[in-house]
């Protein structure tokens, strides 16, 4: 399912390429599993491993748009585990 949910976003960007010049770089497939097991586990109330895939996701971001949602999400587990102590 994380493999679909890459390739549909790698089409949808490169379907965005349509204007001179314009380069479009896929995020990498590891970033974007790492940041779909993040989002799982905050679901499941998981911050500390949900923080460990988003700072993975972050390491293997590939642009400045992904860098910045991993930063939020890592901002949010942090939240969550101080709300928690």
């Amino acid at each position: 399912m994380l493999r679909s949910i890459a390739v549909i976003l790698t089409l949808l960007l490169a379907g965005c390429s349509q204007g001179k010049g314009l380069t479009v770089i896929p995020q990498d497939a590891h970033s974007l599993d790492h940041y779909a097991l993040g989002l799982r586990d905050m679901r499941e109330g998981r911050y500390l491993l949900a923080r460990e895939h988003f700072v993975l996701a972050k390491a293997t971001a590939r642009d400045m748009d992904m860098t910045r949602r991993c930063d939020a999400e890592i901002a949010a587990t942090d939240r969550a585990i101080h709300g928690l102590r």
